[in-house]
């Protein structure tokens, strides 16, 4: 094995140790691969979303963090106006709790419904990829932010096509 063999795999075990994954034992066996790039990319989706996103608003642009009580606390509110509510309170990261209008429940929950779903859609072909893939390096180089092969990113678009269209649906009901 060579010297540049061995500081790749090192560097690649050295990134996995700072997410909480062990590294696989054997870098050359197809399957230790795959179930630490699966772990891999499970880690980073969830920390993307957790993350959060910016939402322009009628006050202007605002982060919200998306992590899962966030995201629960968003769907309670969008359930309230779905109920009636004209406003509710809440708070983006690091600011006071304010009332929101309803328009802008809606659109911070179209907004992290939109992200959510384009996030674990794409987390879920990346470990579809990785299924199909049999050469460990080839395992080994797909990461979260890898571009998904034509065939795979056809089928996403796809299916995050249909899912605007039902967010769509549910926002034109809203409204009647």
């Amino acid at each position: 094995m060579g010297l540049n063999v061995i500081r790749e795999d090192s560097v690649r075990s050295l990134r996995l140790k700072s997410l909480g994954i062990d590294p696989p034992k054997d870098w050359g066996d197809v399957e230790q691969v795959r179930a630490v790039k699966r772990q891999e990319i499970g880690v980073v989706c969830t920390a993307t979303i957790s993350t959060g996103i910016d939402v322009e608003l009628s006050t202007g642009t605002e982060h919200f963090s998306l992590q899962t009580h966030d995201q629960t606390n968003i769907d309670s509110m969008f359930t309230a106006v779905t109920l009636g509510a004209k406003q509710y309170p809440y708070h983006s990261d690091g600011n006071q709790c304010v009332m929101y209008s309803a328009a802008d429940i809606v659109a911070l929950y179209v907004a992290y419904k939109s992200f959510v779903t384009q996030q674990t859609t794409y987390c879920n072909f990346l470990n579809i990829w990785l299924k199909r893939e049999t050469d460990a390096e080839a395992v080994a180089a797909i990461r979260y932010g890898s571009e998904l092969p034509e065939d795979l990113a056809a089928e996403m678009k796809a299916i995050l096509t249909q899912a605007a269209a039902q967010i769509q649906a549910i926002i034109e009901k809203m409204k009647q």
